[in-house]
């Protein structure tokens, strides 16, 4: 009888009790860095790294960015290809990688801003419809799936189906092997909240006007508004502004090379009238520097407004000329 050698290089089909499968894709959540072995130990590990990684600046390398939540999706994977002999038998030769399309709402601003991430080399962390995140593990971290988006939406509405202000992502993966052969998943801890893990908003500091050391600063949202961008003390009537003054001490400024001097801050506070900052700066320090100076006026990390009350935000620094 023939000797069956595939015993050594395959797997048992007996199936666990209670494991996942992958489900609804409700969220999907960009993230080109990693998450350590003790940061994944049990669910509640691994949720509150997702919500601390959320509130890091976007220059950081472990940033998750948030996209809205899903409101339809469609298969999209790549058709196998596939070969047969002229008598019938039938191979699939290469594997169609897997891929979908989704819709999510959005505004013009939104769709520019998702727009900037087309056809960039990602990572995506899957999210599905029975809280479980879906990544792939490799040398005792976790990594979201490789992959590339493309976005497109902002077009006139036609009022024969849901258009208005919908988003329409095609997200493709690059890897068979990484998405269905190293998959792991994760699930959400009782009690846990996966709306914890925030999306931020750009929020420009904008230079106003100056007298001698005494600058006037806007906190402005950019956007596709003509009239201009939205000063953020509109919103609730310079609340918001006034907790970002109380948040002074984590404040900063350098100038000179690599703007690594540091130039002393003497006091930030609200002005109610321009709506705006009012930032002084060490009197004798910025009279040391040269006129036309260049120096880099810093503000609190989103985790530090986050204390002061100023949620889903991100200051975005500001070069200032004396």
């Amino acid at each position: 009888m023939p000797y069956s050698l595939c015993g050594s290089s395959v797997s048992n089909l007996g199936e666990q009790q209670c494991d996942k499968s992958r489900g609804v894709i409700k969220k999907l959540f960009i993230f080109n860095g990693s998450i350590a072995a003790a940061d994944y130990a049990d669910p509640a590990s691994f949720l509150a790294k997702m919500v601390e990684y959320s509130k890091l600046p976007k220059s950081s390398a472990n940033k998750v960015f948030v996209l809205n939540e899903i409101q339809d999706i469609a298969d999209n994977a790549e058709a196998d290809k596939e070969g047969s002999l002229n008598q019938g038998f039938k191979a699939t030769l290469v594997e169609g990688k897997p891929g979908y399309k989704i819709k999510t709402f959005g505004g013009s601003d939104l769709t520019k801003r998702l727009r900037m991430w087309n056809n960039q080399n990602i990572k995506i962390i899957e999210y599905d419809a029975n809280g479980v995140f879906w990544v792939v593990e490799k040398s005792s971290r976790a990594y979201g799936f490789s992959a590339k988006i493309f976005s497109k939406g902002n077009k006139a509405a036609t009022g024969q189906n849901v258009e208005e202000g919908v988003i329409d992502t095609t997200v493709g993966f690059l890897s068979t092997s990484e998405y269905y052969d190293n998959a792991k998943w994760v699930e959400t801890v009782e009690g846990g909240n996966v709306e914890d893990i925030v999306s931020l908003l750009d929020v420009k500091m904008t230079y106003v006007s100056k007298s001698t050391n005494v600058y006037k600063i806007k906190l402005e949202v950019p956007g596709s508004n003509l009239v201009g961008p939205y000063n953020i003390f509109e919103s609730d009537g310079g609340v918001t502004v006034a907790a970002v003054a109380a948040l002074s001490a984590s404040f900063s400024a350098g100038s000179g090379t690599g703007y690594g001097t540091s130039l002393p801050i003497t006091s930030i506070a609200a002005d109610n009238t321009l709506k705006a900052l009012t930032v002084t700066f060490d009197s004798t320090a910025f009279g040391l520097l040269s006129s036309g100076a260049k120096f880099l006026f810093t503000p609190p990390t989103p985790v530090q407004l986050d204390g002061g009350n100023v949620l889903e935000t991100e200051l975005l620094s500001v070069v200032l000329t004396k």
